[in-house]
C-alpha cells in the first residue's frame, strides 16, 4: 500500500551551506486512523543546530560519472541487505508519509525502536516527491540521507552499497509512537532558519 501521495513534514539539516531545515510536522489523528488524518501542522521553533560548511573534495572521475543519476520514487536500493518493506495486511494501518526537499533527492530509512534498530522499511524520494510507507502500530525512528547523483556501487559500511556522490548529509528525527494514524513530514531547506535540527551520520544510518 506503499504510494506515492501525502502531506507533512520533518526536518534535516544540509552541511553544505548554511542551511537548515524547517521541521513540520501533520499531528496523527489517533482516533479515526490515517483515512481521516487532521489538517493540523505543527512547526518546530526551537534553536537551530549549530555547525559549519563543510569544503567537499572535487568530484572523482568515477563519481562524475553519476552525478546525474537518480533512482525513482519508491525504489528501494538497500532491499537485499533489509529484505522487503512491511505491507499492511489489512484496510487500516498507521502510516508515515515524506515529502522530499524542492532541492535534494533522499533515502528515508525506517527502523524499529528496539535494541537490534532493524530496518523495517526504506525508500529512495526523488525531489519534492512524497512517498507513503505502511506500518504496524508501534514505535519507530525515520533517517534521511539527502544527496545528490546516486552510485549503486559506493560503499556506506556494514556491507551496504549504494550512495549519493555529492551535497551527502544526514539526519534524523526522535523515535515516535504511532497507532491508527499517519504521522506526515515536509522536508524543506530554510536559509537562516530557527528550526531545531537532528544530526545524525552513516554509521548511525548504516
Amino acid at each position: 500500500m506503499a504510494r506515492e501521495n501525502s502531506s507533512g513534514g520533518c526536518g534535516c539539516l544540509v552541511f553544505i551551506l548554511f542551511f537548515s531545515i524547517a521541521l513540520i510536522v501533520g499531528k496523527c489523528d489517533e482516533t479515526d486512523g490515517k483515512n481521516n488524518q487532521t489538517q493540523a501542522t505543527e512547526s518546530h521553533t526551537e534553536s537551530s543546530y549549530a555547525y559549519s560548511p563543510i569544503e567537499e573534495p572535487e568530484l572523482s572521475e568515477e563519481e562524475r560519472l553519476y552525478i546525474d543519476n537518480s533512482l525513482s520514487t519508491g525504489d528501494t536500493p538497500y532491499s537485499e541487505y533489509y529484505g522487503s518493506n512491511y505491507k499492511c495486511p489489512h484496510s487500516q494501518c498507521s502510516a508515515i508519509e515524506v515529502t522530499a526537499p524542492t532541492n535534494s533527492d533522499i533515502v528515508v530509512i525506517i527502523k524499529r525502536n528496539n535494541e537490534e534498530g532493524s530496518v523495517i522499511s526504506h525508500a529512495y524520494i526523488r525531489t519534492g516527491r512524497k512517498y507513503t510507507f505502511d506500518l504496524p502500530n508501534g514505535t519507530f525512528q525515520p533517517f534521511f540521507y539527502y544527496g545528490e547523483g546516486w552510485n549503486p556501487e559506493k560503499e556506506m559500511g556494514n556491507g551496504v552499497r549504494g550512495g549519493f556522490v555529492k551535497d551527502e548529509s544526514f539526519s534524523k528525527d526522535n523515535p515516535q509512537d504511532i497507532r491508527d494514524c499517519v504521522l506526515s513530514y515536509v522536508l524543506q531547506l530554510q536559509k537562516d532558519g530557527n528550526f531545531q535540527t537532528k544530526g545524525s551520520s552513516k554509521s548511525e544510518m548504516f
